[in-house]
């Protein structure tokens, strides 16, 4: 679980950094969901992300780009148990386990929009604890937009992150992401789901490692 969690957490983080525009535009929806987490206007976030979706259709993903390198992420990381079976036990574990996984998200999700505070201790309340990270990470972290490409109705927008020199920001590091975006029948833009998560997964999982070391 500890995996999936914090994959969900960094990447719906990054998503959320920067945007700009007053027409809308891939760019301009990118800026409402910035506003709404910073606002914590759920209903306005909706408008532009489904975050429920999201958090579904990356956990789905995630596992599969999980189980495609599972042999060398095994090798790599022999002590984690996440990595000491099989390619298929981690599929049908992820599968079995993916309500309440998503359960668990959800909490983060209502905590954050609740402005729910930090517990003294995570296991106090781990919801709320993911929740204040998230708002770290946000923090700790700027992004800028380097290129936007529109095909019709989709767009991708590349977006670079860089954490500043704090703790956070110096694990967050420099990260590169692809965010998807549909346009609907009005001509509204809303985020659609990260599109490089083949190139990203290898950085997320070391990253992932990191923690799991220092907290285990």
């Amino acid at each position: 679980m500890r995996l999936k969690i914090f994959v969900s957490l960094i990447l719906s983080a990054v998503i959320f950094l920067t945007g700009c525009g007053r027409e809308d535009s891939p760019e301009a929806a990118l800026d409402e969901i910035k506003i709404a987490l910073a606002e914590r206007d759920s209903k306005k976030l909706s408008e532009r992300a489904d975050l429920d979706k999201f958090f579904s259709t990356t956990y789905d993903a995630t596992t599969i780009e999980l189980a495609k390198n599972y042999d060398a992420y095994q090798e790599k990381y022999p002590d984690d148990p996440y990595f000491q079976h099989s390619a298929e036990f981690l599929t049908t574990y992820n599968a079995e386990h993916k309500a309440l996984h998503l359960k668990f998200l959800d909490g983060v999700k209502n905590s954050f929009f609740a402005k729910m505070p930090a517990p003294d201790k995570p296991e106090d309340n781990p919801t709320a604890y993911v929740a204040n990270e998230f708002e770290k990470i946000l923090a700790a972290s700027k992004a800028s937009i380097k290129e936007t490409r529109i095909d019709k109705n989709h767009a991708t927008i590349i977006l670079e992150v860089t954490g500043d020199n704090s703790l956070r920001g110096k694990f967050i590091g420099q990260m590169t992401f692809e965010l998807g975006f549909n346009r609907d029948e009005k001509n509204r833009w809303h985020f659609d789901g990260i599109e490089n998560l083949d190139d990203l997964m290898p950085v997320l999982v070391d990253k992932a490692e990191i923690i799991w070391i220092t907290f285990s």
